[in-house]
C-alpha cells in the first residue's frame, strides 16, 4: 500500500527514563530524542527564560574587539558600511545592525549585492566601489567568513573589516579585524547554532549597554524590540530550535506580534486567516518566504527596505513590490517545476525507471530558484537532485539530497575524478551549491551518475517518514496533547512529533475536500482496561487510500496527534502521514 520506510527513533535508556520520570514516558522519549537528558534540560526546554538562558555576548570571541571599534569610529566620525547577504537572515541580520545603529545615532550605508549578478559573500568590484567611496570600517553580516582574498584587498586600502558571521570557517581565515562567529575554532562560547541575526543580535546587545547608549535614553531591555527579525531569520534559516535559538524565538514571536516595524506589519497582516496565528509554523511558509522573493526575482534591498522604512506611505508600495515579487516567483517556481517534471517522466520512460540521480537545467532558470526547483524534485522522486541554470558560460546550481547520500562527498568525488570540472561547490551533506562550466556539463552528469550508482547502489530508495515514538491507545489523550502544545515552537531539530499506532480498526471512511483528494476516517481503538475509543483521522491529499481500504479494515499508520475545533467544539484528531494495511 504505501513504500515509505518508516524509521523509528532511538529508545530512550533506561537510566535516562528514570531521570526524566516527571514526566509521561511518552513525553521522556520525545525529550531523549532532541538531546534532553536531565530535570534541569527538560525544564530549561519548556519553560525558556529570557534572563537565565541568554548567556553574556562578551564570551564570543572577538565580540568585545568588535564592539571598542565601532565605538572608535564613532568618536572619528569613521564612514560605516554594512555589508549584509540577500537571503532572510542577511536582510534581518543587517536589520538588527541597522536598528541599532540608529537607535544609537550612528551614520552607516548599506550594501546589498545583487543575487543573480554578485552572488554571495563579498565580490572584488563591491569591495572596489567600497574603497573608491573612502569607506573606513565595514561590517559583514551573514557572510565574509570565507573572503580572503576580499578582506585582504580592503585592508591593503585601509578599510577594517569586522566579521559577523555563523558560516563554517574554512581552514584559513580572513585577516580580518574582529570575527564574531561562534563557530571559530578557538570560540568558547558554548551555543554554536545561531544564524547571523543572532549572533548580530548578540553583538548589538552589548552596543546597547555600552558608553554609546548612555546618552541616547536607551531603556533596559531595548534590545528585546529586535527579537521579531532574529526570530524570523531563525526560522527562515532553518537554525535548530533548541537552546539559546529555542529562547529567542519564542520571545521573537511575541514581538512579531507587537512589532513597531510598518513593513512587518504589512507582511504579518494575512495573519487572522490562520488559527495559530503568529507561530513559527506561520514565519516559515508566510513571512520568510516573501523576504526571500526579492532576491529571487528583483533585488533583496528592496525586503530591506520594507523593513526598515519609518514612512507609511514607502512601506505600503514596498509590501506591493515585495507581494508581486513573491506571486512572480510561485508562477516561475511552479511553470520551472512543471517542465522539469515533463522531461522527468520523459527520461524514465525511455530508460524504463529512473536514475539513481537527477541532473537538469534550463538557460532560463535563474540561481535564485533553482534550490526551489530541486526541492520540489526530491521530495517527488525521492532521488538526489542536481538543477542548475546559465549565467554565461557558467551553469551555476543548488542541489538537495535524501538519506543516505552526502551531497557535499558526491561532489567532492566528482572534483576527484576530473580536474577543474567544478568552478566551485561546497554545502553540506543535505543541500548545496556547485558551479561548472558550460562546456564541462556532460562530463558531471556523467561522473555524477556514477558516484550515485556507488553510493546508493542496488539499495531501494524510498522516502522515510521519522517516527518518534510508537504510541499507544491510552497515551493518545488530553495530557499528551497538553505536553506536546508545551513543545512548541516547532521547527528544525524540533519538529512536531510523528507517532505510530498498530491494529487501528476502520470504523468509517469517507473521502472530502472540494476535489475529494482527502481521507477522512473514524478509528476504533481499546483501551488497556478494555474500553472502546473512537478517533477522527484526517489524511490530506491521501485520496488514493480510500480505494484500498474499507470499514472494519485494521490498519498501522503513522501521525501527528493534534487538536481540532470545528464549531466550537474541540477534539483530537490524528493528522495521516501513512497507512498500512495489516495483512
Amino acid at each position: 500500500m504505501s513504500d515509505k520506510i518508516w524509521k523509528l527513533s532511538e529508545k530512550i535508556p533506561d537510566e535516562i527514563l528514570k531521570e526524566l520520570s516527571v514526566y509521561p514516558k511518552i513525553i521522556a522519549q520525545l525529550l531523549y530524542n532532541r538531546g534532553i537528558k536531565t530535570k534541569e534540560g527538560a525544564e530549561q526546554f519548556f519553560n525558556p527564560d529570557y534572563k537565565k538562558d541568554l548567556k553574556d555576548p562578551f564570551l564570543i570571541l572577538g565580540l568585545e574587539k568588535a564592539v571598542n571599534r565601532i565605538i572608535k569610529a564613532v568618536k572619528n566620525n569613521e564612514r560605516i558600511v554594512i555589508y549584509h547577504d540577500y537571503d532572510a537572515d542577511g536582510v534581518c541580520g543587517s536589520t538588527v545592525v541597522s536598528s541599532t545603529f540608529s537607535q544609537l545615532g550612528i551614520k552607516f550605508k548599506t550594501y546589498t549585492p545583487d543575487r543573480q549578478k554578485e552572488g554571495y559573500g563579498l565580490n572584488e568590484k563591491a569591495v572596489q566601489g567600497i574603497i573608491k567611496e573612502g569607506v573606513d570600517l565595514l561590517i559583514t553580516v551573514d557572510c565574509g567568513i570565507t573572503d580572503v582574498d576580499e578582506v585582504d584587498l580592503l585592508n591593503k586600502n585601509n578599510v577594517e573589516v569586522i566579521i559577523i558571521d555563523h558560516h563554517l570557517p574554512a581552514e584559513k581565515l580572513p585577516d580580518a579585524f574582529s570575527i564574531v562567529n561562534p563557530k571559530q575554532e578557538l570560540c568558547g562560547y558554548e551555543f554554536k547554532d545561531m544564524c547571523a541575526a543572532g549572533v548580530a543580535f548578540k553583538l548589538c546587545t552589548a552596543l546597547l549597554q555600552s558608553e554609546l547608549a548612555e546618552d541616547k535614553d536607551v531603556k533596559e531591555g531595548a534590545e528585546k524590540w529586535l527579537l521579531d527579525v532574529v526570530a524570523i531569520a531563525t526560522i527562515a534559516d532553518m537554525m535548530p530550535l533548541l537552546g539559546e535559538n529555542r529562547t529567542l524565538v519564542k520571545y521573537g514571536l511575541m514581538v512579531v506580534k507587537k512589532t513597531k516595524r510598518l513593513g512587518l506589519k504589512k507582511l504579518i497582516s494575512g495573519v487572522d486567516r490562520f488559527r495559530n496565528g503568529i507561530d513559527a509554523n506561520f514565519v516559515a511558509f508566510q513571512v520568510a518566504p516573501k523576504i526571500n522573493a526579492t532576491s529571487r526575482m528583483t533585488h533583496a534591498s528592496v525586503s530591506y527596505e520594507l523593513l526598515n522604512t519609518e514612512s507609511e506611505e514607502d512601506a505600503d508600495k514596498l509590501f506591493q513590490t515585495v507581494e508581486k515579487a513573491n506571486n512572480d516567483r510561485r508562477k516561475f517556481v511552479d511553470k520551472a517545476v512543471k517542465d522539469a517534471i515533463f522531461w522527468m517522466e520523459k527520461d524514465i520512460e525511455e530508460r524504463g525507471g529512473i536514475s539513481d540521480v537527477i541532473v537538469i537545467g534550463n538557460d532560463e532558470w535563474t540561481p535564485g530558484i533553482v534550490g526551489l526547483i530541486s526541492s520540489r524534485l526530491t521530495e517527488k522522486y525521492n532521488r538526489p537532485s542536481f538543477v542548475y541554470g546559465r549565467v554565461g558560460n557558467i551553469f551555476k546550481g543548488s542541489c538537495r539530497s535524501v538519506e543516505g547520500f552526502n551531497i557535499v562527498n558526491a561532489m567532492s568525488e566528482c572534483a576527484g575524478k576530473q580536474k577543474d570540472l567544478f568552478k566551485s561547490f561546497g554545502g553540506h551533506k543535505g543541500a548545496g551549491g556547485f558551479a561548472v562550466l558550460e562546456e564541462k556539463i556532460t562530463d558531471f552528469k556523467k561522473h555524477m551518475q556514477d558516484v550515485a550508482k556507488g553510493q546508493l547502489g542496488k539499495s531501494k530508495v524510498a522516502p522515510i517518514v521519522k517516527v518518534e515514538a510508537n504510541i499507544s491507545s491510552d497515551e493518545m489523550n488530553w495530557n499528551t496533547a497538553s505536553f506536546l502544545s508545551r513543545f512548541e515552537p516547532y521547527g528544525q531539530a524540533n519538529p512536531m512529533p510523528i507517532f505510530s499506532s498498530s491494529n487501528l480498526i476502520v470504523a468509517d471512511i469517507r473521502l472530502i475536500g472540494k476535489n475529494n483528494n482527502h481521507l477522512k476516517m473514524k478509528l476504533k481503538v481499546y483501551l488497556k482496561n478494555g474500553q472502546v475509543k473512537f478517533l477522527d483521522a484526517v489524511g490530506f491529499s491521501m485520496g488514493e487510500f480510500y480505494e484500498k481500504i474499507k470499514k472494519n479494515d485494521k490498519i498501522d499508520a503513522t501521525f501527528t496527534l493534534e487538536e481540532n475545533e470545528w464549531n466550537g467544539n474541540k477534539s483530537l484528531q490524528l493528522k495521516l502521514q501513512d497507512i498500512k494495511l495489516k495483512d
